[in-house]
């Protein structure tokens, strides 16, 4: 999501008599890591958001923050709707309702009235009428396929700009110094070398493999559960019982993509420095978000398991109600908010020379919550970066909350070592579609 966003916004904002050019690297397919994985809940919780980041930055970029995250919604379903009818339909973008608990829904209305209209309390009776949850508060929120949504805009980012290459099944193996030409950096991968001004990482979880300074961690998985037609389609939920768990139902099916599990009772919540998305399931974790959803929802509300459902016929999906389980990385950063910007040298231990003509760069860490940073995060790298090609004096967006910029204070001040931070393996999604590997 993170690379498609600066892609695209490079290439819609590069002067069209100097294109850019840019190549983008990718070590599996076009969308299949962390993005690819995702249930696409677009459902910032503003109030909580808003009342948590006042505890370690101003009343005013706790704002910044808190109204950026919200605007993925419009900005993302904007996105889908600059793609030909086939991308646009097959990406579901859309808005959704979205039911869950609140507590600090008063707060923000008093301090970000602008935000804070959008939601309302529910008593618990209303909040059944409405859902069939417990107690909560309404909010319009968004919905999109990620793995579609992000292959239709390559697509479309090919076919538009010869000035853009895609490889996939490529790794970046290493970043070095060099001085050919305009060239302040050599990329080496795996199928060769590539010479460049400026590189930027947009890997999350993977990010140490390539800098050697920063320390970004974290996993997750989900499984996959067929619907039984007791449910309406199309809605998604935020379900907080002493953490988040979500669920996204499929438009078309009445499949659930359900995830989360990384709180509440019984829930595992395991720490592996250096697992990987490739392993199987925590078995605890499956366990519980195989096993959660009637519970949520009321078992009458669930009904009973079914044996009818047209079930493919492939060896990746399960023949039961769950469809599939299955893992992806998260990054998350020290000090819990994304990194993006320019990279500092004590990081990536090597020189460029003059930063004003090429740098590293990074838009990462946004632990497990992509749908409500990557998109904007990654605008806003492309507008640092064009800005300082530019040489212009604004390198950032006036909404881009400042505390996201990777400097070297920020850097200094982190007190969490690797182990404190390392990537944590566990159960995030069971799934309600199949056939996306």
């Amino acid at each position: 999501m993170t690379g498609t966003s600066i892609a695209h916004h490079f290439l819609k904002n590069s002067p069209q008599d100097w294109p850019l050019r840019i190549a983008m690297v990718e070590a599996r397919q076009a969308c299949s890591g962390a993005t690819g994985r995702n249930g696409g809940h677009i459902r910032p919780s503003s109030y909580a958001e808003y009342d948590r980041a006042k505890g370690f930055v101003s009343k005013d970029e706790a704002a910044r923050i808190t109204r950026m995250r919200a605007a993925h919604i419009n900005a993302l379903i904007a996105a889908a709707n600059e793609l030909d009818d086939e991308g646009f339909e097959a990406s579901e973008a859309r808005v959704v309702d979205s039911i869950e608990a609140v507590r600090q829904l008063n707060v923000l209305k008093k301090e970000v009235p602008d935000l804070g209209i959008e939601f309302t309390a529910f008593d618990q009776e209303e909040t059944q009428n409405a859902a069939g949850i417990i107690t909560g508060s309404s909010k319009v929120a968004g919905t999109i396929w990620p793995y579609r949504f992000v292959t239709h805009k390559f697509k479309s980012l090919v076919d538009k700009y010869p000035s853009f290459f895609l490889d996939i099944n490529m790794p970046a193996l290493n970043v070095y110094s060099t001085n050919a030409g305009n060239a302040m950096l050599e990329v080496t991968t795996s199928r060769g070398k590539i010479q460049a001004r400026h590189a930027i990482n947009a890997v999350t979880a993977w990010i140490p493999h390539l800098l050697g300074g920063a320390d970004i961690p974290k996993a997750g998985e989900w499984p996959s559960l067929t619907g039984n037609g007791s449910l309406s389609t199309g809605r998604a939920w935020s379900l907080y019982r002493g953490g988040l768990d979500y669920i996204v139902q499929m438009p078309q099916n009445g499949e659930f993509m359900f995830g989360g599990g990384c709180g509440g009772d019984g829930a595992a919540n395991t720490t592996n420095v250096d697992t990987d998305d490739s392993l199987p399931p925590n078995h605890s974790m499956a366990a519980y978000l195989n096993g959660a959803l009637p519970g949520y929802v009321g078992y009458d509300n669930w009904g009973p398991e079914r044996s009818d459902f047209p079930f493919e016929n492939s060896s990746f999906i399960f023949p039961g109600r769950t469809k599939r389980v299955w893992t992806s990385m998260e990054g998350a950063s020290s000090d819990g908010r994304p990194l993006v910007g320019m990279i500092p040298t004590s990081v990536t231990h090597r020189s460029v020379g003059a930063v004003t003509t090429s740098a590293q760069w990074i838009s990462a860490a946004y632990d497990g919550e992509g749908m409500c940073f990557a998109w904007l995060c990654g605008q806003a790298l492309a507008s640092m970066l064009l800005g300082r090609e530019k040489r212009s004096n604004q390198t950032h967006p006036y909404w881009f909350p400042l505390s996201f910029e990777l400097t070297e204070e920020r850097m200094n001040s982190s007190s969490r070592g690797r182990s404190a931070v390392g990537k944590r393996h566990v159960t995030r999604m069971v799934t309600a579609f199949g056939g996306r590997n």
